[in-house]
């Protein structure tokens, strides 16, 4: 037998924290911190969440858990939103480019992307990823053979209605609000 069949694996670091009592003091510490911001976050809108909010949102954001539930209660969102992509290639054709909205179990993977767009859509702090996402646009349309000079962000909404109304919705109105020269 050689010295390479008798070698021991070294543990992992998961296998390494759970098997102290310092690792495990400090899972459970994060599994607080983390139950601590999810509570924080989708606690109702108080003086307490306006003054705590500023030090745990930028957390809660990177690890998603910035999830509002005003969408449901009290007092439900009453515009429907999405986010669209003009591109103006270089020949001057323009292209769609919408956020992907897809149905079946692809929504669990793909939700991320409505919620992005959703994101960039809602309040002023959000203008700081605007030419990012356009620029990423440009990019994705150059890696499939096109030639973008200028891209444009829309935003596409409704007004819901509520449920007994005769129609579900306002018609859609279109509203440029970004626009970035990339060729």
């Amino acid at each position: 037998m050689s010295t390479q069949d008798t070698e021991v694996a070294e543990p992992d670091l998961q296998e390494r924290l759970e098997s102290s009592t310092g690792g495990r003091i400090t899972i459970s510490v994060l599994i607080v911190v983390l139950l601590g911001i999810a509570a924080i976050v989708v606690m109702p809108d108080s003086i307490t969440k306006r003054a705590i909010v500023p030090a745990v949102g930028r957390a809660a954001n990177v690890i998603g858990l910035d999830q509002g539930w005003a969408l449901y209660a009290p007092t439900p969102r009453g515009l429907a939103t999405y986010l669209e992509a003009r591109v103006l290639d270089r020949d001057g054709t323009t292209t769609a480019v919408p956020i992907p909205i897809t149905t079946g179990l692809s929504e669990y993977w793909d939700y991320r992307w409505q919620r992005y767009g959703d994101t960039l859509l809602n309040g002023p702090d959000n203008r700081p990823r605007w030419a990012p996402f356009a620029r990423w646009i440009a990019d994705q349309q150059r890696s499939a053979g096109r030639h973008p000079v200028v891209v444009t962000l829309v935003n596409i909404s409704a007004q819901t209605q509520p449920p007994a109304a005769p129609i579900p919705r306002t018609p859609w109105v279109e509203r440029q609000f970004f626009s970035i020269g990339v060729g």
